[in-house]
């Protein structure tokens, strides 16, 4: 965690997140670079303030907080870029030509399922960049990390390196991490995973396998201060989580999630 990349779209969400990256890159002694992108029909940014938006300059709003962070912060290394394209593009084009190593950006919040928790840009993001990216839900402040659930069905990954942001976060808090696992898949894990089952603290199986479902449960019963999910090709944002069948099935996770690089897309 060498370099973090803080997508901004001026909303109150993306100050939050922000604020998230900040702290992360200060505790890993990481780079940060924050990021506007826009596109020609919006060069104005002129948002609806029904989904907390507000009229402002990118550059002034951005210019600010990047002041701001380096008078507070003397210590980090902060950078911005305000680049004219689409979002996704762009921050996938960053991702290509630059160093970084993480993504951390605001979410939708809750949502029938992960991807409309999401919203469009952070779960497209999720889906085409090969690194990870961390979504901060709406109203998260930041308060360390103590906590750690890592759920998943199992640990089989097509690279080891998909697991080693879970070995960096150990490494900087030193947290407990309760590996849930999802469903009755019982194979032992493949040898690449020994690293990661070295740090897991304990581990909770659940028989049900429905994603919303098991997730809502257990946290409601458990705290934790991140949580963590592979990125799964098959069913990531569709047959992995599946449709909701209930409102009560709805993805409602109010910490910031991780999403590791699985199966490529």
């Amino acid at each position: 965690m060498k370099h973090i990349l803080a997508p901004v779209d001026l909303s109150k969400n993306s100050k939050e997140a922000l604020r998230y990256a900040v702290h992360l890159a200060l505790k890993a002694n990481a780079d940060l670079t924050i990021v506007h992108c826009y596109s020609l029909l919006l060069k104005a940014v002129i948002y609806s303030t029904k989904k907390g938006y507000t009229e402002k300059d990118p550059e002034k709003w951005i210019l600010k907080r990047v002041a701001k962070i380096r008078q507070k912060y003397p210590e980090l290394k902060v950078d911005y870029k305000i680049i004219k394209g689409d979002v996704v593009d762009c921050l996938r084009r960053l991702v290509d030509t630059t160093d970084a190593d993480l993504v951390v950006m605001g979410c939708q919040g809750a949502g029938e399922n992960l991807e409309t928790y999401l919203g469009s840009t952070s779960g497209a993001m999720i889906k085409t960049t090969n690194i990870p990216v961390l979504v901060v839900p709406p109203r998260y402040k930041y308060n360390g990390i103590e906590r750690v659930v890592f759920a998943a069905k199992n640990l089989f990954v097509n690279d080891a390196s998909t697991l080693e942001p879970i070995l960096e976060i150990e490494k900087i808090f030193n947290p407990h991490i309760q590996l849930l696992h999802l469903g009755e898949d019982t194979e032992p894990a493949p040898e690449m995973a020994i690293p990661i089952l070295r740090v897991i603290d304990d581990v909770t199986r659940y028989g049900n396998d429905n994603f919303n479902e098991s997730i809502n449960e257990y946290l409601s019963q458990y705290h934790a201060d991140l949580l963590c999910v592979i990125r799964r090709k098959r069913g990531f944002l569709e047959k992995t989580l599946g449709p909701t069948r209930t409102p009560a099935d709805k993805f409602n996770v109010t910490l910031p999630t991780l999403v590791l690089v699985g199966d490529a897309y």
